[in-house]
């Protein structure tokens, strides 16, 4: 059993490693909304209208969990060490 939970806590472990460093690198990803398609948001019924998309704010991009997460304690500790 002890075995068992050591291998599962070094894959939780190495998939974050692998997660942090992978935010580090890429810390853009693209935005989720169904039909944002590169920023812009197209009408239902005519490929011709559309808008910015409001999420991505027209870039077609967002920032990944990771890289919110790790700004913040860059935040924190900045803020901590001064």
């Amino acid at each position: 059993m002890t075995t068992f939970a050591l291998l599962a806590s070094l894959a939780i472990l190495g998939y974050a490693a692998f997660y942090l460093l992978w935010c580090a690198q890429f810390p853009f990803s693209r935005c989720r909304r169904r039909r944002c398609e590169n920023g812009r948001v197209y009408s239902r019924l005519s490929r011709k209208a559309f808008r910015d998309c409001p999420r991505c704010e027209g870039t077609g991009k967002r920032v990944r969990l990771g890289r919110r997460v790790y700004e913040y304690f860059r935040g924190e500790h900045k803020a901590g060490n001064q």
